[in-house]
């Protein structure tokens, strides 16, 4: 059994989810506790957690919490999944950036260092309490964007931490159903930095079956996999990198849009919060199920079952790079199969990046470690410089702009 797991963010109407996914796993949990801020939102969630596991005759305790040195005392797992200004932040993220000819994105580009100026102060003051009060727990990060915060907290704590993403389940899944296997019966071999990734190759009892994968694939109408990209490089990219080989056409798209994923979840959430209020309400209700929240389901679980286990076990996360791919820099974080072992994670050496990739990520690798750099020393030259060596920042006038506007909204304090 579990004795304690602290989820950050936990007033998040979206936590249900990961209940259901809890209870369907069998997995045995002795007191979770959601920190939150004083409200009726922490309240409400935490309540209606409690009605779900009480249905299902489980004895596991939610604490609602709003002390960080109590909530993360003596938690064997920290779950951060903070959303530093809410839902309108995201909005913020998604809308401002097209404004300046950017693509707009709470994980990448504009959008992604600003969320990252706007969060990591605030990761850092909970880290800090972490290893004051619980320095032996194992901090599992989703908060957005994941691998700066996760590499952020690699350089600067002495935190157990690792991040992780839903992405690479969801594509081992889809490419294990179109070879008409498990996901368990395939390997994966993925190389990534946070939502960036490519599946190099795939293989079956040690066969490469990379071919026949793409073979089902031109043939697939699954939106997930652009075809473009694939027929072009022969690898199989997450969803996400036609953000960057389709960032013109997305770019329109967005500066046509007339409303963005974000405020449709932000209305999505107060409708979802006013059906928690219902006490007799005991199952998750089909608006929440909406939003496809497979990070439960499909990671954080797994990973904790195998963090759980005494069995050696493979899963693809953000980690310290330490060589696993030797072109980027060995304290930065990336995206790979990692071997989950007692005696701790050992990520799978990837060797050389593709020769097509290698620009684009120790690009993205050098914004993230400037504005990594801009939080901790409140420097505006280092988030300046973050934005202008971005891949997906057209040049460095509307870098300044953005930057500007986004002070003036945020409430940064730069030097």
């Amino acid at each position: 059994m579990i004795e304690r797991i602290t989820i950050l963010g936990g007033s998040s109407v979206y936590i249900p989810e990961f209940i259901v996914s809890l209870l369907a796993h069998r997995i045995l949990l002795k007191e979770l506790v959601l920190l939150g801020k004083p409200g009726e939102k922490l309240d409400v969630v935490s309540n209606f957690c409690q009605r779900l596991i009480n249905k299902n005759g489980y004895d596991t305790k939610v604490i609602p919490e709003t002390d960080v040195n109590a909530a993360v005392s003596g938690a064997n797992y920290i779950v951060n999944q903070v959303r530093v200004g809410g839902m309108k932040a995201r909005i913020r993220d998604e809308k401002g950036p097209p404004q300046f000819d950017m693509i707009g994105s709470e994980s990448l580009g504009a959008g992604g260092v600003i969320n990252l100026l706007r969060t990591l102060p605030v990761v850092f003051d909970f880290a800090q309490v972490i290893q004051e009060v619980n320095p032996k727990a194992v901090v599992i990060n989703l908060t957005n964007p994941v691998g700066p915060v996760v590499e952020a907290l690699f350089r600067y704590s002495k935190l157990k931490v690792v991040g992780i993403s839903d992405l690479p389940s969801i594509y081992a899944r889809k490419i294990a159903g179109l070879l008409g296997r498990e996901p368990g019966d395939i390997q994966v071999n993925y190389v990534g930095i946070y939502d960036l990734g490519w599946i190099q190759d795939v293989k079956v009892d040690g066969i490469s079956r990379m071919n026949q994968v793409l073979g089902h694939i031109e043939t697939s109408d699954d939106d997930d996999f652009d075809h473009d990209v694939i027929r072009l490089f022969r690898m199989v990219p997450t969803r996400t990198l036609g953000m960057y080989f389709h960032r013109f056409e997305l770019l329109k798209e967005q500066q046509t849009c007339a409303r963005f994923r974000s405020e449709v979840l932000y209305d999505a959430e107060k409708r979802i919060l006013k059906i928690y209020q219902k006490p007799t309400l005991n199952s998750v209700p089909e608006l929440t199920r909406q939003r496809n929240a497979h990070w439960y389901d499909y990671t954080l679980i797994p990973l904790l079952q195998q963090f759980e286990s005494s069995e050696p076990s493979t899963s693809i996360l953000c980690v310290e790079n330490n060589g696993a791919i030797t072109d980027l820099p060995d304290g930065c974080s990336v995206e790979v199969p990692v071997c989950i072992t007692a005696r701790g994670l050992k990520p799978r050496k990837v060797g050389m990046l593709p020769h097509f990739l290698k620009g684009m990520f120790c690009a993205l690798k050098e914004s993230d470690r400037l504005a990594i750099e801009a939080v901790r020393h409140s420097s505006y030259e280092n988030a300046l410089q973050a934005l202008a060596v971005n891949p997906f920042v057209p040049s460095i006038k509307k870098a300044r702009d953005f930057l500007d506007r986004a002070i003036r909204q945020e409430h940064f304090t730069f030097h």
